[in-house]
């Protein structure tokens, strides 16, 4: 029988993907969002009925309504569900009920799950295994983030930053990396290294299993499973890392065998880390070597990571989810490599105050390979302002690093600064995991006025 899903707040990334299954698989499918999207259109396209603002009158009597950790339970729909006993679903029980029959292949960790479980599911297009997917990104080539396949394995980013990922089962997984993240939610080091734990004790084939050797974190964890990394005692050993401007090349070592020159047009060495445990996990699932080394060699990569947003005026601008100090420092040294020569300009958008606050000392660091760095305001993603965090305060700490190539624009002046201040043969990229998205678009329609 058909069933009609309700998401509320569908246009997020991880609902959305839901959504695009759910539809594939011949549901119906409604939803509602605070503003329009281009997500939100292809749905629409996919044959999702969305309103715009969240209105329990329009919603009908679904079989199910799905929200996600940001959806707060004062949400009108939420409490138009409850009273009406409207069964509710968190996005990742329905995730878990939809992997049922198939063979769940789980990539988590704090930084790269999405680009890891992008190119896992790209080879596994390849290698012509028909593979479901749900990813908080969307994949350059389908330009999709949520696939319904017949196959049996389905690829999965499992979001570790409020406990979800322990609530699907797995075949398979990737552990990409483990760092302190999200303690607004786990409060304690204990209780997030316990939880990795877990995630890795339930992963059903520990021989489909692979997490970082070189994470020191993940290390302490004595996990089971094979380990990867550029660390000579790892299972699968990299080795003759180079980067060559926007491609990397490099050797694996696994069980015996060498393979050499593989390449993918990927940048930073945190990327090699990525794409060695996807091709060790291939290797696992009888994907061919000859198969893995052409889907590597012929991936687009995956939005929103170092993606190019265009050219003008002699400006190239580029977009990134970066927010973590750590992803910031990896993401900016692997573009200046890149760039040979460019000047690099960042501008930044904190995410969230709790995040800030709790990273605010590691920033001092993170803007090593930037020329000019320009922060504006933090982005609250419905966190109430916390009045010791604040733009100025992220900007002193990073002065206090010896990093002074720094200075605050408002966001709402920001496009027009970047666009009168930027120079022929500049590389801006802009970063951040909220609406900064919308900042290089923008420039470049003023540019090419």
């Amino acid at each position: 029988m058909q069933k009609h899903y309700h998401f509320i707040g569908i246009g997020g990334i991880g609902m959305s993907a839901l959504a695009r299954i759910l539809l594939k698989r011949g549901e119906i499918v409604t939803g509602s969002d605070i503003f329009e999207s281009p997500t939100i259109e292809n749905l629409r396209v996919g044959g999702a009925q969305i309103t715009i603002g969240h209105n329990p009158k329009k919603m009908k009597k679904p079989h199910a309504v799905i929200y996600s950790s940001d959806i707060p339970e004062d949400n009108s729909e939420y409490i138009f569900a409850k009273k009406e006993g409207i069964p509710l679903l968190h996005r990742s029980n329905l995730l878990a009920q939809l992997l049922e029959g198939y063979a769940p292949v789980l990539v988590t960790g704090t930084h790269g799950k999405t680009t890891t479980a992008a190119l896992l599911a790209h080879v596994l297009l390849e290698a012509g295994m028909d593979p479901s997917y749900a990813i908080g990104g969307y994949l350059s080539g389908p330009n999709s983030n949520g696939r319904h396949g017949k196959g049996m394995y389905f690829a999965v980013e499992a979001d570790e930053s409020d406990g979800s990922f322990l609530n699907y089962p797995s075949f398979s997984a990737i552990i990409t990396n483990l760092e302190h993240d999200h303690m607004n939610f786990w409060k304690t080091e204990e209780a997030l290294l316990k939880a990795f734990r877990q995630f890795a004790n339930q992963v059903g084939s520990k021989k489909h299993f692979f997490w970082c050797y070189d994470d020191m974190l993940l290390r302490s964890l004595k996990l089971p499973g094979i380990s990867y990394g550029f660390g000579e005692h790892a299972d699968l050993v990299i080795e003759n890392f180079q980067q060559i401007k926007w491609k990397m090349t490099f050797d694996l070592s696994f069980q015996g065998k060498h393979y050499r020159n593989l390449e993918i047009p990927l940048i930073g060495g945190h990327n090699v880390l990525n794409a060695s445990a996807v091709f060790g996990l291939g290797l696992k699932l009888d994907i061919s070597e000859k198969t893995l080394r052409k889907g590597f060699r012929i991936f687009q990569g995956v939005g929103r990571r170092v993606e190019k947003k265009g050219k003008a005026a002699e400006i190239e601008i580029y977009d990134d989810y970066a927010h973590h100090p750590t992803e910031i420092f990896a993401t900016l040294r692997a573009l200046k490599h890149a760039l040979i020569g460019k000047r690099l300009v960042v501008a930044f958008q904190p995410h969230r105050y709790s995040r800030t606050k709790y990273c605010l000392d590691d920033f001092a660091d993170a803007f090593e390979y930037a020329d000019q760095v320009i922060l504006t305001d933090i982005f609250a993603a419905r966190e109430p302002p916390l009045p010791e965090v604040t733009p100025k305060k992220v900007v002193e700490r990073i002065q206090a690093g010896g990093y002074n190539a720094i200075r605050f624009v408002g966001r709402e002046e920001l496009v027009e600064y970047l666009a009168s201040h930027l120079k022929p043969g500049d590389v801006l990229i802009t970063m951040g995991a909220g609406d900064i998205t919308t900042v290089g678009p923008a420039v470049l329609e003023k540019l090419g006025k």
